[in-house]
């Protein structure tokens, strides 16, 4: 149905470890998080920007007809090139799978202050999915009204009998399509899923370069592994945890306090993703992905550039309030195999990008303790975060909260 990769920011990876964008850890002191993002996936950014349900859609008409690789179906549209009209109206009608995701994450980070400007950080997601599938037929063939056209149009015999088989042609309904995807195409059964396990994993530094009163910078490099489950290729329903190959960053920002209570920051990260061996099914046409075939492809991902700015309002020592804007950017991937053609369909439509909203709440005792008022340094962060606008991509809005503990 569609290759879905859910990607997230894990716990630290574009976000401040105190209350400004610049600051790092003290030396020695440790922080563990446990963040919960909450989101429902039931659609998605088409080519043209426009939001569309989360589905695969087939219309079997004679313009997709005629693309699809298969010899049978050839050889059935040629007994209809003598009858122009007829082929032209030629449908198996439309049908279409919808999905609706339902995806929890719980995401465990932990962060060491090596020096006081140099900060050491590991995040590991767990993810817990579940995605319903829903059938349903758009409309109906045409096998009566081409059945019409041959016979009284045309009238030869080899239009009477073209008219008949037509006439007879099976309803193409649930079952048809299950049967065909799994006993002719070879993919696994149809139907709802859940999956529950680790995904990528990222491993960084976070190191404080320009460390004024009112402003700072601060630099973060590192490397995401691929632990979390891959996209299997014989199943249409489920969801990719990780993409199946390294990756490495490079992020840089600032924080500038604008006034006492107020606080600028902004921050950019490029990410390259390595090349990698992977198993994928070889699409029918640019219209219909799913195919019977299998092959190796190298896989290059395109690599990925994430901007950010936000404005924190720290309202008292506890509360501070975060609205921000982000835009991320994927570049077009690239396919090799010893099919061209192929690699192009794969590569069509692969970059992305997109821009989302976020407004976060944060109950820190951080200050508190710094000033000796409190017993423990801790947050509690409470967000949430909506896709504005996007091209080829799930439109993911995350519900979260997130608890940190500095020791």
């Amino acid at each position: 149905m569609y290759r879905v990769v859910f990607y997230l920011y894990l716990a630290l990876a574009s976000s401040q470890v105190l209350a400004q964008y610049h600051k790092t850890l003290p030396k020695g002191v440790r922080m563990i998080s446990n963040r919960h993002i909450q989101s429902n996936i039931k659609s998605s950014y088409n080519k043209s920007k426009s939001e569309t349900p989360y589905a695969y859609k087939v219309d079997a008409d004679i313009d997709t007809l005629k693309n699809v690789d298969n010899e049978a179906i050839q050889s059935i549209l040629t007994l209809f090139e003598p009858y122009p009209e007829a082929l032209k109206e030629l449908s198996f009608g439309s049908h279409k799978i919808e999905a609706n995701a339902k995806v929890k994450i719980d995401v465990y980070a932990f962060a060491y202050g090596i020096t006081n400007k140099l900060t050491a950080y590991i995040g590991m997601p767990i993810y817990d999915a579940k995605v319903k599938v829903r059938y349903k037929k758009l409309s109906e063939n045409s096998n009566k009204k081409v059945s019409e056209i041959l016979q009284k149009k045309y009238g030869d015999d080899m239009a009477q009998t073209l008219g008949n088989m037509v006439e007879n042609f099976y309803t193409i309904d649930e079952t048809v399509i299950q049967s065909a995807i799994v006993n002719s195409l070879g993919y696994k059964e149809l139907g709802d899923w859940s999956g529950q396990g680790l995904g990528d994993t990222e491993i960084g530094l976070k190191y404080n370069i320009i460390n004024k009163k009112r402003y700072g910078v601060l630099t973060s490099f590192g490397a995401v592994a691929p632990t979390g489950y891959v996209d299997d290729p014989d199943l249409i329903q489920d969801i990719g945890f990780g993409d199946g190959q390294w990756d490495v960053f490079f992020e840089l920002g600032s924080g500038y306090h604008l006034s006492d209570n107020l606080i600028f920051n902004s921050w950019g990260r490029y990410t390259h993703q390595f090349e990698s061996k992977k198993k994928l099914r070889v699409p029918f046409s640019e219209k219909i992905e799913i195919s019977g075939q299998k092959q190796t492809f190298n896989e290059k991902l395109g690599n990925k550039t994430d901007l950010g700015i936000d404005l924190e309002f720290i309202a008292t020592d506890w509360l501070t309030f975060r609205p921000a804007i982000s835009y991320s950017t994927t570049e077009k991937a690239n396919y090799k195999s010893n099919n061209s053609a192929v690699d192009s369909l794969l590569e069509e439509n692969s970059n992305s990008y997109s821009q989302n909203f976020m407004f976060q709440t944060q109950l820190s005792s951080v200050n508190l303790y710094l000033k000796n008022k409190f017993i423990l340094p801790a947050q509690l962060n409470f967000s949430y975060q909506t896709m504005i606008e996007g091209r080829n991509t799930p439109k993911v809005d995350l519900y979260d909260i997130e608890f940190r503990m500095f020791f």
